[in-house]
C-alpha cells in the first residue's frame, strides 16, 4: 500500500514536471514556428524594432557670429553688384561701373569712443559705418515699406568699428531710421533720418 502511494506520487511529480517543461518550451516553439513562416526579406531584427530612434540635435539656423570678419582689402560683393572692402583707414565701396568711394575712420569725423552709426544711400544700395560700441550684432534699417536687416563686416581684432550694408526693394525707398543693437536685441544707438 505504501509502495503504491509512493509510485502514485512519483507519477504525479513526473507528470507535473513534464507539463511544466511543456509550458516553458511553448513560447520558444511558437516563436520558432512564426520565424519559420516569415520570409527572410521581411524579417526585422528585434533590436531594430525595440530601440528608439537616435536623438538629433538641432542645427543652428544662423552663423555663430552675425558679423563677418574680413581681411584688409578683401572685397565683398553685395546683392546688386556693389563691392565693399575695409582697410585700417575706413570703408571703401564701388557701385557697378562707378569709381570707388571711401569713408574714413581716421580723419576725425567720427568719435569711436561713443556709439554711432552713419549711412550713405545710392539708389537701392545702403551702407554705412557702425562704431564705438562692443557687441554690435544687428543693424536694422527702418523704411516706409518695413524693416531691412543689414549685413555686417569688420576687420580682425577689435578695431572699434565696422561696416553695414543692405539693399532695399526700390531705389526711391525713404529711410526713417538706422539702429544698431546687440545679440539680445538691446538698442546700442539709433540714427533718426526723418
Amino acid at each position: 500500500m505504501a509502495r503504491r502511494a509512493r509510485a502514485r506520487r512519483h507519477r504525479r511529480a513526473a507528470a507535473l514536471a513534464a507539463s511544466g517543461a511543456a509550458l516553458l518550451a511553448a513560447p520558444f516553439v511558437i516563436a520558432s514556428a512564426q520565424r519559420a513562416s516569415t520570409p527572410d526579406h521581411a524579417a526585422v531584427p528585434p533590436a531594430a524594432v525595440s530601440s528608439p530612434p537616435p536623438s538629433v540635435s538641432p542645427t543652428p539656423s544662423r552663423p555663430l557670429s552675425p558679423v563677418r570678419v574680413v581681411e584688409p582689402g578683401e572685397r565683398v560683393t553685395a546683392p546688386g553688384g556693389a563691392e565693399l572692402w575695409l582697410t585700417e583707414q575706413g570703408k571703401h565701396w564701388a557701385l557697378p561701373g562707378e569709381p570707388a568711394q571711401s569713408r574714413s575712420v581716421t580723419d576725425g569725423n567720427i568719435d569711436r569712443r561713443e556709439p554711432g552709426i552713419s549711412m550713405q544711400q545710392e539708389g537701392a544700395f545702403l551702407s554705412g559705418l557702425y562704431y564705438g560700441a562692443d557687441g554690435v550684432a544687428l543693424v536694422t534699417v527702418t523704411t516706409a515699406t518695413g524693416p531691412v536687416t543689414a549685413s555686417l563686416l569688420t576687420l580682425p581684432g577689435r578695431p572699434g568699428w565696422g561696416v553695414w550694408y543692405a539693399t532695399v526693394a526700390t531705389g526711391g525707398t525713404a529711410v526713417d531710421e538706422v539702429t544698431m543693437a546687440d545679440a539680445s536685441g538691446r538698442t546700442l544707438h539709433s540714427l533718426p533720418l526723418r
